[in-house]
């Protein structure tokens, strides 16, 4: 079955002068063609990717496969096809051959590859992670893609050139991929079988592309041809085909009834031959993914069940989330001249699901999420001889949010293995579970709503010592973003328990509840966010052996609700008022140098008040510039290397941070008298430390209501202030690489050197302060002053800092038909390093960017990053079989990524920690030694058969994970003791999946 696809791909090469070359996509009848130059050459731009007959007058003609925004080359006159840049150019009946001058690091995946190789989800990303570079993960059955040692949220994903990118959230490319908490989404981004093939760009992308810093994709779809074309599957798995998942075990608990089913369709045609045509599809989830409840890392699930009432501890164990997503996608594409082409497109992703149950929180805290996509897009392009134009217009409106219909206060127990420790009775605090209801974390709201539209000009074949095709473009977009951080009902309250080896304590200690600060009313933020970009490439062949690749690119984007940022007037009187039991104000006690470090200097304040007129949106200018040469001037080893700087984007949830952190206080701490209490704002050990002034009163039953909540009066100290720089610049990466391919008989192979340094990424500091200006006083950084009458002052920079030195080595033997097989090697070597510590692992996706251990972010050192393992290695192989049947496997191999601790002075036997030197807080990156790391084979086995009416059936059967090897996830390890290597915790999730079948069957025709 043969689908057409759109795409901006070009076709050029040699042929007489003043013949008329003419390119025919054998799918739809679709025409393009150019007269070749004096000089002989030829240039046909903004081809659909697709297969095309290629004829030059009387000369030879071919059948020519040309890729994915690629350039494909033929020659005219010697029955040979010439290769340049990464794409693969198929002639009919000879092996096939790879595009080879390309200054991208860059690698194609086929409609075979999306066919054949076993998959764990139907996110077409997933064979993402065969090319160097690039990581695709399944943790708690959400997935994410990143780039090299990068956030997720650098990726961009095109999708028939048009950016999905997530502008409130971030995400893995696309709007709505980030999920309830930023760790990524179970569903599928865009339904695959609209997908024909795609691109994966890790570094020294055109100057076509942007909002990324990291890889891009660059997907292409389906379209319509001149015969009608069907496809139906259906794919079905349940708890019967699968092993239990180490919590399972541990808890000693059956599997839960999870049946799994997606199924979909896709059907096209012509609707005028050679003229119109369309292609329309629709896929469905529903599945029941299983989640695992567990006791934090520290204790064991045993342990934990010992100390917790039986209503409690019955939770722990197996969860089942149910989530459904269905997916649309339509388009229509029509040729009223042979210079001109009209296709209009649409796409709706619209999911439902629950939060919760997974980790610390038990069934019973889970609260419904919506995510719904709706994109939209029409596009005309215009070819003549000379250039060719493509104007489009795109329309998206997208939203996610967690909702509740009635609140309900959530139970939260802690246990404190040392609470006769008085000095620190939290150490080694672990949080066991929590259940009853989703807690003040509910609420969330991000959506994006808007028009773009860009305009894109080529001008094929100039020439000028030598030959130049050259890009130029422009983009305006206006798009509506909103944001809210949480619900502002007293009912979703959470209450902390302690729990101690004598059992669990009669009252809370703690609540903390959402609550709108007085004097504000709205607890979102929405902003009409304007993005202007423009960019020109030139695409300089020199000579037969040489090109150059020289490009800018120009990106602008101007958000109000940051540039006209008012800071309130009740801030600004805080800040400039007196420090509590000094003469020097809060701004100049913050203004004095760090008495704790030498030559560390203050904080002027001034540099974070915003007065709606003090800041201006940055403009970013990105040189793309590459080259590559034939060292043997056959186009089978070519050397190629290359520059780039590419700016990714400031999510607007952080921008809006100001607004939302200010007026809806999520964290106002009340304390009740109890042994183990680390009150942050005085003593509450026993009743005669009640004191309101310090957050600390007597318990009463009435508190366990919204309504006596409402009664406590919690001083300003507990608020938040956050406050962003009034010079935010655009975080971006720095990409250097060089690397040669060759062709090796069937055989193309990649060796690649790349270095990669991100910037800027924005991070939190805690500006509290001591009297002294200093920021630790007797090991604890707590109970610094944050603004008098406001609360604790939460500062925002550009600071956060990556760098990746990687080697990828790949090889790869195309399928073809007459061959029967195809392999694919992939192996990477990283060295990243990252001043990121926020945690265990602070570049999981849903990273929380604070850091509060060192005043400054440039305190921060370097250290291994958490992103990415030191050494991967993937394969691939496909194999047809006799009797209509078909194989497939893939290995995956990779070595622990690195973990980070921060140890606490008391814990490295340290008893000072208030001034750098040797009492300074020790943190490390450190890789688990209790495993070999993460390692997966998949297989699959397929039988096609005949149906009446011409129609082709198969079944299949995916085997997952087939040695059942537990991958631990490397979002939960711990650090047992000082000075030892962390582990993982062995009774929690795992990543990937356990030994898993999966029934699949379908029919096409």
């Amino acid at each position: 079955m043969g689908w057409a696809q759109t795409a901006g791909s070009t076709l050029r090469g040699t042929a007489p002068a003043g013949v008329t070359v003419v390119a025919t996509d054998v799918n739809s009848g679709a025409m393009r063609q150019a007269k070749a130059s004096a000089d002989g050459t030829y240039v046909i731009a903004g081809l659909p990717s697709g297969s095309y007959h290629v004829t030059a007058g009387d000369a030879e003609s071919a059948d020519i496969a040309v890729a994915v925004a690629s350039v494909a080359v033929y020659d005219f006159g010697n029955g040979k096809a010439g290769e340049t840049g990464t794409t693969t150019v198929t002639i009919t009946g000879r092996r096939p051959s790879v595009e080879m001058h390309s200054s991208q690091v860059n690698q194609l995946v086929s409609l075979h590859d999306i066919q054949a190789l076993p998959q764990t989800t139907r996110n077409f990303m997933e064979f993402a992670d065969t090319v160097p570079g690039v990581q695709f993960s399944v943790n708690d059955h959400n997935t994410s893609l990143r780039g090299g040692a990068q956030l997720s949220s650098a990726v961009n994903v095109y999708i028939d050139g048009v950016s999905q990118k997530d502008f409130v959230q971030g995400g893995s490319g696309f709007a709505g991929s980030a999920g309830v908490s930023g760790a990524g989404d179970p569903g599928n981004p865009f339904p695959q079988l609209a997908i024909g093939e795609y691109k994966v760009v890790t570094s020294n992308y055109g100057a076509e592309y942007g909002d990324a810093a990291s890889a891009i994709i660059i997907a292409q779809t389906k379209s319509g041809g001149n015969k009608f074309h069907g496809e139906i599957f259906g794919t079905y798995t349940n708890e019967n085909l699968r092993t239990k998942t180490p919590t399972e075990k541990a808890s000693d608990s059956k599997k839960g009834r999870a049946p799994s089913q997606e199924y979909g369709l896709a059907f096209s045609g012509p609707i005028i031959k050679d003229r119109m045509h369309f292609f329309v599809t629709w896929e469905h989830k529903d599945l029941s993914n299983q989640g695992d409840v567990y006791p934090g890392a520290g204790i064991s699930l045993s342990a934990a069940q010992a100390l917790l009432p039986a209503n409690v501890s019955s939770q722990y164990g197996p969860v089942t989330n149910p989530f459904t997503e269905d997916l649309y996608f339509g388009k229509l594409d029509f040729e009223p001249t042979p210079n001109d082409r009209i296709e209009a497109s649409f796409n709706y992703r619209l999911e439902d699901m629950y939060t919760g149950g997974s980790g610390q929180n038990a069934k019973s805290t889970q609260a419904p999420y919506t995510n719904d996509v709706k994109r939209s897009d029409i596009r005309w392009q215009h070819n003549t001889d000379l250039w060719v134009n493509e104007l489009r217009l795109s329309y998206q409106d997208t939203n996610a949010s967690t909702s509740t219909t009635t609140g309900s206060p959530q139970f939260a127990y802690t246990y404190y293995p040392n609470p006769s420790n008085l000095s620190n009775p939290a150490a080694g605090a672990v949080g066991l579970i929590n259940v009853g209801g989703p807690g003040s974390g509910v609420g969330k709201v991000s959506s994006q709503k808007g028009f773009t539209i860009a305009d894109n000009l080529t001008f094929a074949n100039f020439q000028a010592y030598g030959n130049h095709t050259i890009k130029m473009g422009l983009s305006y977009g206006t798009i509506d973003l909103f944001t809210q951080d949480g619900s502002s009902d007293k009912s979703n309250a959470t209450y902390y328990y302690g729990v101690t080896a004598g059992g669990v304590a009669a009252t809370p200690y703690l609540v903390q509840y959402p609550n709108i600060v007085p004097g504000y009313t709205d607890t979102s933020v929405s902003t009409t966010d304007k993005q202007f970009s423009a960019y020109i490439q030139d695409d300089w062949q020199v000579n037969d052996r040489l090109e150059l690749n020289i490009g800018l690119r120009w990106d602008h984007e101007e958000v109000p609700a940051y540039l006209d940022y008012v800071t309130p007037s009740d801030v600004v009187a805080g800040i400039n008022s007196l420090f509590p039991g000094s003469t020097l104000t809060y701004k100049q006690v913050l203004a004095l140098q760090i008495s704790d470090k030498a030559g560390s200097p203050g904080i002027n304040l001034d540099n974070y008040i915003s007065t709606g007129s003090n800041r201006k949106a940055p403009n970013n200018f990105s040189p793309r510039l590459g080259f590559s040469y034939d060292l043997t001037g056959d186009g089978r080893r070519i050397l190629f290397g290359g520059y780039a700087r590419s700016y990714n984007r400031n999510v607007f949830s952080t921008m809006a941070l100001e607004t939302t952190k200010v007026a809806l206080n999520n964290n106002p701490q009340i304390y009740f008298p109890s042994a183990i209490n680390q009150d942050a704002f005085g003593p509450c050990f026993t009743a005669a430390d009640v004191n309101p002034a310090n957050h600390c009163y007597a318990w009463d039953p009435a508190y366990l209501t919204p309504e006596g909540l409402g009664t406590l009066q919690t001083d300003a100290s507990s608020h938040e202030v956050d406050l962003l720089n009034n010079n935010i610049k655009t975080p971006y990466s720095d990409q250097f690489s060089l690397g040669i391919r060759n062709t090796l008989g069937e055989w193309n192979t990649q060796a690649t050197l790349s270095y990669i340094k991100s910037y800027d990424t924005i991070i939190g500091r805690l500006g509290n302060r001591y009297s002294d200006g200093s920021y630790f006083q007797n090991g604890s950084q707590w109970g610094a002053q944050g603004v008098p009458g406001v609360g604790g002052l939460i500062l925002w920079d550009n600071g956060g800092e990556d760098k990746n030195l990687q080697l990828g080595l790949a090889a790869q033997k195309p399928y073809t038909k007459e061959s029967g097989w195809s392999m694919t090697v992939s192996y990477t070597y990283s060295d990243a390093k990252q001043n990121n510590v926020a945690g265990i692992n602070p570049y999981q996706v849903g990273s929380n960017q604070y850091l509060f251990d060192y005043p400054n972010v440039s305190d921060f050192p370097l250290l291994d990053s958490t992103a990415v393992s030191k050494h991967r290695l993937v394969m691939t192989y496909t194999r047809d079989l006799p009797w209509d049947m078909s194989m497939a496997a893939k290995l995956s191999l990779s070595t622990p990524t690195s973990a980070m601790q921060i140890y606490g002075c008391q814990t490295s036997g340290v008893s000072v920690c208030n001034s750098y030197g040797g009492g300074v807080q020790t943190i490390v990156s450190e890789r688990p030694k209790d495993t070999l790391g993460y390692k997966d084979i998949d297989l699959q086995i397929s039988k096609n058969f005949k149906l009446p009416s011409g129609v082709d059936g198969y079944v299949r059967v995916d085997v997952l994970n087939v040695f059942n090897w537990v991958n631990y996830d490397p979002n939960l390890v711990s650090f047992p003791k000082f000075g030892a290597a962390p582990i993982y915790a062995k009774d929690g999730p795992i990543t990937g999946s356990p030994f898993t079948v999966k029934l699949s069957t379908g029919a096409k025709f």
